[in-house]
């Protein structure tokens, strides 16, 4: 997408990439993705979705068929609204631009799955997340490294990624970046905040937060389900102090969130999840109705789904 230009995506488009291919956001250009949410959730007819260009069935659920969606430094007011994008390198890598007047990256009722690296990878940038899933990572579902402003709110961060060995947890954040001069480079982290979600997976600990002194470093995960055990591998300090209410409000931990079939990346909760009316509910009044556009205000549970019979 040239210098300038905005790329605008409208409902039941299918996008699909080649090996090493990707879509490219420049300087001053756009992308805008209009999806809608779908009568029949199976045949999702009216999402925009990313996929590769290998149809086979053998192809479906494959890793690492494409690039990424890469939003360059210096484009702007990129939205995604009810898009599925599966099986790339990075789903979304996002750079800079992190005091931006309109967030570089605002994404809704979204789901990113089987990434071989990243699900969204964020450097030094700004992001507003609402009712996005994401799962299967080879490293980390959502990363926001060096720093930047980031919320995501009623968001489910899972990763059950089987494939390999995996070093990164479900959501990592750090303020800085070491060259290959082993010179070490900080920036802000003005903001990370979670608020209404669910962090978790098949490894633990799933979330993993690395700061540099010398630069700001402001989390906080309110209402949220986390996986995060004490064992002797897990980091340590006071940025896990889970009793510290500036950093973690109303959250559970290391309890299963009765996911319906990671395998298949049905990340509804069931009804006996622990996760149920974990939500606050003045937080649910700004994304009253979940990922399937069910209302969630009456009761809001953690996470981007309102719980389901999983024996459907």
């Amino acid at each position: 997408v040239d210098e300038g230009k905005t790329l605008t995506i409208n409902a039941g488009a299918r996008v699909h990439f080649h090996a090493n291919s990707g879509l490219l956001i420049t300087n001053n250009a756009s992308l805008k993705v209009n999806g809608q949410l779908s009568v029949d959730q199976e045949l999702m007819e009216n999402e925009v979705t990313f996929e590769g260009d290998r149809l086979e069935p053998l192809f479906e659920n494959i890793p690492g068929q494409w690039g990424t969606i890469w939003l360059f430094s210096g484009s702007i007011d990129n939205q995604i609204n009810y898009a599925t994008i599966k099986n790339a390198t990075v789903g979304i890598l996002v750079e800079n631009n992190q005091n931006a007047p309109i967030d570089k990256l605002t994404i809704t009722n979204s789901q990113i799955y089987n990434s071989s690296n990243f699900g969204i990878l964020g450097r030094a940038t700004s992001i507003t997340a609402e009712n996005v899933v994401f799962n299967k990572a080879g490293q980390s579902a959502f990363a926001g490294t060096y720093g930047g402003k980031y919320n995501f709110t009623h968001c489910t961060i899972a990763n059950y990624w089987t494939s390999s060995f995996r070093q990164f947890p479900a959501l990592f954040l750090n303020n800085f970046i070491i060259d290959e001069n082993n010179t070490t480079f900080t920036n802000d982290l003005i903001a990370a905040n979670f608020n209404n979600c669910i962090i978790y997976g098949n490894d633990n600990p799933e979330f993993m937060l690395e700061e540099d002194n010398d630069a700001a470093f402001n989390f906080k995960f309110t209402n949220c389900l986390m996986r995060f055990q004490n064992t002797t591998n897990v980091p340590t300090g006071p940025n896990y102090d889970f009793t510290n209410t500036a950093l973690y409000e109303e959250i559970i931990l290391n309890q299963d969130p009765k996911f319906k079939d990671v395998s298949n990346n049905m990340m509804m909760i069931c009804e006996d999840s622990p996760a149920i009316s974990l939500g606050d509910s003045n937080v649910a009044m700004q994304v009253p109705n979940d990922i399937l556009g069910e209302n969630r205000l009456a009761s809001p549970d953690a996470g981007s789904y309102q719980n389901t019979n999983c024996d459907d």
